[in-house]
């Protein structure tokens, strides 16, 4: 990691503004950077270093941004130590982030920049989590390079497209030269499309075929894939089409799916995310509303393109905002749906998709008709067969006459994301050991190490088989059950409902099965323990919505129009249920104590079941139509993340 040392005769924000950003030199580079530098970054960024010192990470759009961006931070403040950070550093044989060693600066009174193009990739946690400011420079667009051509040349550049702005750094700094006019920078620059035409997206981005994807994730990509394709030959309209929202637990690959499609497609790619709009320039209503228009303005100016805007929850739903957060949000959620709308009337080549990992929170009218209609869930791999296809990408040529389905047996519920972790510190345990990779070595990943007591181990195992047992006698069923530490997961049971039209009788189903982890802890274990935390909030939010917010008790009031904390009588209500349904999950399990017993003692042995080995265990159940319901148990067990 290369390191700049600036002298600390540090100037006023203001000074830098006058003698420096009015002044741009003549280098294409220098200029790109600059002028990339002063879009991204916020006010504050000037005014922060006076107030201590402190820690910026700049993310440039690749590798070769990172000289030019750091030469330029180093003439923006004067007190700051500036740090590249290109790639990993190798220590025997093995990968490790850069950049803790650096932080000791801080304890000078200087603050430290960390230039890269992949910062939690490359970077260490302890910097990541120093980070007082993270700042992205995106991709030169045709604006950005009529502007730096004219500062270079003295003339205004005309003819610059989305295709000489999408070329390579290092071609658009040889074909931008001190002494040409801005026609003959813009004649290179058009010589070296033709010499090394854009690419779409990175190499490195998977096709779709390659893709570990689900039956329902393959047909719709396939249908995405053949629209783009007709748009492309002209026998689509542009208008035609559909717009959806990526929606799944975090990590299931949502925004490589995105970037696959425009792989496959040879479209281009460009993405954003609400936290960006808030972190790049000053976070005021003013700075935000200039990045959402950059968006959409960027998205059609790269046309064809796949436009992805992560983090979509970001902006609330204006129904469920009081009076005073209303005012704030209003302005910037109208805006977005303004901008989805002019990129719908401009008739461009472009697909909009949102990814969310909490699709029910998003406002209703973003995803109406005619703007992120269509809903895709990107869901983790179900069964052992598809996880086992997810370890096979990401294991590539490692591992390829090695039969996968046991090992995945014990992943069960894993997220590619987990899948791709498990699969990088493996190899780096190989590759420190000086040999090829293992099974053993990705087994250690999957299960590590179990520390927990076994008398631990036995109470989590009870907890998770009154879940289960409960599940499935009030006909939810139960896909899988497991035991092992994740983590601060230490257990989980992943079900499913009856049916997609809850009635009142059904939500109180539902949060009997949430209760019976604490009745199994009662009936069976040692008493009440702390691992019940996570299903005892899920029980008591899933009763007052029903009662609060859907109608289901003896008003139709909506009370969080009234009022943001529940009402009196709801709260009266809402405990009285709890006693209630918990009363009756421990008589459930009271009448099969030693069938649940058996099945815990089990579990403690296997760590993991699947729905066909609890439907085994616990004899057959009429099961109708499901939805997909998970309930995770908390704190010392560790929370996973329930949804009802």
């Amino acid at each position: 990691m290369a390191e700049h040392e600036i002298d600390d005769d540090y100037d006023a924000a203001a000074r830098f503004a006058r003698d420096v950003l009015t002044k741009p030199p003549l280098h294409a580079g220098e200029c790109l950077a600059l002028e990339a530098l002063r879009k991204a970054l916020p006010r504050k960024a000037y005014e922060m270093t006076e107030h201590g010192p402190r820690v910026f990470i700049i993310q440039v759009p690749d590798a070769h941004w990172v000289e030019a961006v750091s030469k330029a931070v180093s003439t923006l403040a004067k007190s700051i130590v500036v740090k590249t950070a290109i790639e990993r550093s190798s220590v025997s044989k093995v990968e490790v982030p850069v950049g803790a060693d650096d932080l000791r600066h801080l304890q000078r009174g200087r603050s430290v920049a960390f230039i890269s193009q992949d910062p939690t990739g490359i970077l260490d946690p302890a910097v990541l989590a120093a980070a007082d400011l993270t700042v992205t420079l995106r991709p030169i667009d045709a604006a950005l390079l009529r502007k730096v051509i004219r500062q270079v040349s003295g003339n205004i550049a005309r003819g610059v497209t989305a295709e000489m702005a999408a070329l390579p750094l290092r071609a658009v700094i040889n074909a931008i030269r001190p002494g040409l006019s801005a026609r003959d920078c813009v004649a290179n620059l058009s010589r070296s499309i033709v010499v090394a035409p854009m690419k779409a997206a990175p190499s490195s981005v998977p096709l779709l075929t390659e893709l570990p994807l689900t039956v329902n994730m393959r047909r719709w990509a396939d249908t995405t894939l053949a629209d783009l394709s007709a748009v492309s030959a002209g026998h689509l309209g542009a208008e035609a089409l559909v717009y959806g929202v990526l929606e799944g637990p975090p990590g299931t690959g949502k925004t490589l799916l995105a970037q696959s499609l425009a792989q496959t497609s040879g479209w281009n790619f460009v993405s954003s995310s609400v936290g960006q709009w808030f972190t790049t320039r000053d976070g005021a209503l003013g700075g935000v509303a200039r990045n959402i228009k950059d968006f959409i303005d960027t998205a059609l100016a790269s046309e064809p393109a796949v436009a992805f805007l992560d983090e979509l929850d970001g902006l609330p739903d204006r129904a469920q905002l009081d009076a005073r957060s209303r005012d704030w949000w209003t302005p910037v959620v109208t805006l977005c749906l303004t901008e989805i709308d002019r990129l719908r009337a401009s008739g461009k080549s472009v697909l909009l998709l949102g990814g969310t990992n909490y699709f029910n929170r998003l406002d209703t009218a973003l995803v109406r008709p005619g703007r992120l209609q269509n809903r895709i869930s990107v869901l983790p791999p179900a069964t052992r067969e598809e996880l086992a296809e997810v370890f096979r990408f990401y294991l590539g040529p490692d591992l390829p006459d090695t039969d996968l389905v046991a090992l995945a047996q014990l992943g069960l519920g894993a997220t590619p994301a987990m899948v791709q972790g498990w699969t990088k510190d493996a190899r780096a345990v190989a590759r420190g050991a000086g040999r090829s990779l293992a099974l053993a070595d990705l087994m250690a990943q999957v299960v590590p190490s179990d520390d927990r007591r076994p008398a631990d181990i036995k109470a989590i195992a009870l907890h998770e088989a009154g879940h289960a047992l409960v599940a499935h006698r009030l006909g939810h069923a139960v896909d899988m059950i497991s035991i092992i530490s994740q983590g601060r997961t230490g257990g989980f049971v992943s079900s499913s409902l009856p049916t997609s039209v809850m009635t009142l009788g059904h939500v109180h189903d539902v949060a009997t099965v949430m209760l019976a982890g604490r009745a199994a802890d009662l009936t069976l274990g040692g008493g009440a323990n702390t691992g019940a935390e996570h299903d005892i909030e899920q029980a008591t939010r899933l009763l007052i919505n029903a009662y609060e917010k859907q109608g289901l008790g003896a008003h139709l009031l909506y009370a969080p129009a009234m009022s943001a904390r529940p009402l009196p009588a709801t709260i009266a209500t809402v405990s009285e249920d709890l006693d209630r349904l918990l009363g009756r999950a421990v008589a459930i399990l009271n009448a099969e104590r030693d069938l649940t017993q058996r099945m815990a003692k089990h579990l403690v042995g296997v760590q993991v079941m699947t729905g066909d080995e609890v439907l085994a265990f616990l004899g057959s159940h009429p099961i109708a139509p499901s939805l997909p319901l998970r309930s995770g148990h908390g704190d010392d067990y560790a929370a996973s993340q329930a949804c009802a």
